[in-house]
């Protein structure tokens, strides 16, 4: 083999690792834009690549959260000032780094319906009074021959209720999602305060009352917090969290 033809095959397996990597790398939330007006607040969202959002509408305090499974953040991401309608600011941020999930979040001055689409990379939120009506969360997706990725493992956090024992166990997971993981088991009211999402904590508590787990989360943290429940502190009915 001649030195050119080593060269030229050495250049050739560059290329395909370098296309390879790049192919495996994960996507990026770029840019966040509001129109519309007062009344009709629209967001637009994109990405570097096809995303598959996940949404929900939080209270105190009232915001909506948009995640991106499998996204990171760009370096040009940056937190808004919006007081458009009910919408106050939007603040973008990793919201966990394994599996990467990008977090944009739009803070509001009260509850509001919303709709959101999807089109390949870029996302529209649609944000508008309640009118009466029901929170709506419509995701539309274009046609494509593309197969839709699977979605990322979760985050490790296990949390099991029964027979009114709660039991959390993470080795990293933030305090928003340990909270949302124990508010869908017991059933309890808990409003997530805004900074839980960057919290990471790691614990193994329980089988216990919830009261007693959720007390033992929390205590040393930075928020103070009210249980609502039976005396005996068998049940957990609602969370009220807020910071020191």
């Amino acid at each position: 083999m001649t030195y050119f033809s080593l060269y030229a095959l050495l250049l050739a397996g560059t290329t395909l690792l370098a296309s390879s990597l790049s192919a495996q790398a994960p996507k990026r939330v770029q840019q966040v834009k509001v129109f519309g007006t007062a009344s009709a607040v629209e967001v637009e969202i994109q990405a570097s690549g096809n995303v598959v959002p996940q949404s929900q509408m939080i209270t105190g305090p009232d915001r909506i959260i948009v995640d991106f499974p499998g996204a990171l953040p760009a370096a040009e991401l940056r937190n808004m000032n919006v007081n458009r309608g009910a919408v106050k600011a939007i603040r973008s941020g990793l919201f966990s780094a394994n599996p990467p999930v990008t977090r944009v979040v739009l803070d509001l001055s009260e509850p509001q319906s919303y709709q959101i689409f999807s089109v390949r990379n870029v996302v529209m939120l649609k944000v508008g009074p309640l009118k009466g009506a029901k929170v709506a969360d419509a995701a539309l997706t274009t046609a494509s021959s593309e197969q839709t990725p699977a979605p990322p493992p979760k985050p490790p956090v296990e949390v099991t209720f029964q027979d009114g024992l709660l039991r959390i166990h993470t080795e990293r997971a933030t305090l928003s999602q340990v909270l949302f993981e124990v508010q869908r088991q017991t059933g309890a009211e808990i409003a997530i305060p805004a900074g839980a999402e960057s919290e990471e904590i790691a614990v193994e508590l329980g089988p216990a009352p919830a009261r007693e787990v959720l007390a033992a989360l929390l205590n040393g943290s930075r928020y103070n917090f009210i249980f609502v429940g039976n005396n005996r502190g068998r049940t957990l009915q609602k969370a009220i969290l807020s910071v020191r």
